[in-house]
């Protein structure tokens, strides 16, 4: 080949004449393979740039059932946590509640409040309202819709049909009454329980927060003016509704009442327990059990012990109660107000047959494996009361939560490499690609551990083998019942055990 200086004059000048718009596609097409080439190499150990634009194109939705302790902290995990090179996620929360309700200090929801008084004392006045027991779920929510984003939205209302086959589950609005039909590609049970009575300790059944508050100032209604009280349950929930009572109106509050009360008078308050003791549900110690059975004696609260209530009759003012003993015999009780807190019943009726446990044990909670999803659906995820790993407890949820919060992630993960590999998806399977990210497995643990708090200034409990003193009560439960972190929780920034969520 001659050098171009040596090229006919002729030809130079037809190339250095030659249109650039005409030269630069061909050199384009020249390089193009050595430009693909050296992308690939450059690449080699990364997923591709085309495979990561179009996987970030790649919307999913996740619906949660429940905006409780568990539905609330997963919803934010999820849209503060998945990388938007994985999926392009988007929350469903369906749930009655647009507030949390921080049911777990709602027996001192039960006792009436000086509303003036209530922003001031942080262990209630002497009663919690609304305040210390509701925080709205929009403020902590907005920030994911902001610039047209569109990824969190909640529809209110209960899930009433699920089909895990089609990957649809329905809803019927609180408002209105209609039902909307939700597609989903991964959904989370979270749905928790109801009281079988409609008891205000959870959100009411067939209503929501608004209701659920209607219900409590009800009952602060009543119990201001009552002059004698019957609380029927010897769990926790029992336990702590007649701690409350007592510490405020019973018959041996040391100088009376205590202050804040909104009445000065004194006030019969009754506990029926179908056990010798409270507490027995838990497998607690006897020590533990005869600690909560004398602190509420103390108080003034009188336990009428192995009698159930059998039927409640209202007659005006006054209800009349049927107590069944264990041997059988029959007696009655009038009373001003009965606070039933028995009964709690898991929220999976709109679920199929074939997802539930129906043994005497499962009592009809979601047949759960470790990894926290329903046996025979990889994108159903299973928490708290629906699931029938253990018993129902916030501190079971809380352990679960560190496990599920990987595990979804993971799941999502796998997701997006499955769409990457073109395998096909069938419904509630994900295909697995070679490196696929691993789940986690949760571990039932058979440690007793829990706190019962009778009144603001203490009560007892257990870990293990130890009974727990009344002043560790005081300082990690009695004082606000968990109200000092509801709100941090509610904005999806901690759990009860990660302040980092």
């Amino acid at each position: 080949m001659l050098p171009i200086s040596r090229l006919p004059t002729a030809m130079l000048e037809s190339i250095t004449s030659y249109p650039i718009r005409y030269l630069l596609p061909g050199l384009l097409v020249v390089a193009t393979p050595l430009l693909v080439r050296f992308i690939q190499v450059f690449n080699k150990n990364r997923p591709s740039l085309i495979g990561n634009m179009s996987v970030a194109a790649s919307d999913h939705t996740v619906v949660v059932l429940g905006a409780g302790y568990a539905g609330v902290p997963m919803a934010h995990h999820l849209l503060k946590h998945t990388p938007a090179g994985v999926v392009n996620v988007r929350v469903i929360l369906v749930a009655p509640n647009d507030a949390l309700f921080w049911n777990a200090a709602s027996p001192r929801g039960f006792l009436p409040v000086d509303n003036a008084k209530s922003s001031a004392n942080p262990k209630g006045t002497p009663g919690f309202g609304d305040d210390r027991l509701f925080y709205d779920l929009a403020p902590g929510f907005a920030k994911y819709n902001e610039h047209d984003a569109k990824r969190f939205k909640q529809l209110l209302g209960r899930a009433t049909s699920l089909d895990p086959d089609r990957q649809t589950v329905d809803v019927a609005l609180l408002a209105g009454g209609e039902v909307e039909t939700v597609h989903y590609d991964t959904i989370l049970i979270a749905t928790g329980s109801d009281m079988a009575d409609g008891m205000p300790f959870k959100i009411v059944p067939h209503g929501g927060t608004a209701e659920t508050k209607a219900a409590l100032a009800a009952y602060r209604a009543q119990v201001e003016t009552a002059s004698h009280i019957v609380v029927a349950g010897g769990g926790m929930t029992g336990v702590e509704v007649a701690g409350e009572l007592g510490s405020v109106y019973g018959s041996k509050v040391v100088g009376g009442p205590a202050p804040g009360a909104p009445s000065s008078q004194k006030k019969d308050i009754v506990l029926v327990i179908n056990e010798p003791l409270p507490l027995g549900a838990y497998s607690a110690k006897d020590g533990v059990r005869t600690t909560a059975a004398n602190r509420l004696t103390a108080l003034g609260v009188r336990i009428i012990n192995n009698s159930k209530v059998a039927a409640s009759a209202v007659d005006g003012a006054k209800t009349t109660l049927t107590l069944v003993g264990r041997d059988g015999k029959q007696s009655t009780l009038e009373t001003d107000v009965f606070i039933p807190a028995v009964g709690a019943v898991v929220n999976t009726q709109f679920l199929p047959e074939r997802l539930l446990d129906t043994s005497s044990q499962g009592k009809r909670r979601v047949r759960t494996r470790a990894s926290l999803q329903a046996e025979g659906y990889d994108n159903i995820f299973v928490i708290g009361d629906a699931a029938n790993l253990e018993a129902p407890s916030i501190k079971n949820v809380t352990q679960q939560l560190e496990v599920l919060a990987p595990n979804m992630q993971a799941h999502l993960s796998n997701w997006a490499a499955a769409c990457r590999s073109g395998a096909k998806q069938t419904a509630g399977s994900v295909a697995t690609p070679p490196a696929s990210a691993p789940l986690k497995e949760y571990n039932v643990s058979d440690t007793i551990v829990f706190a019962v708090s009778t009144g603001p200034a203490g009560g007892t409990g257990q870990m293990g083998s130890w009974k727990l003193l009344s002043c560790l009560i005081w300082l990690f439960k009695a004082r606000f019942m968990g109200t000092d972190k509801a709100q941090a929780y509610a904005n999806g920034e901690r759990t009860f055990a990660n302040s980092k969520w």
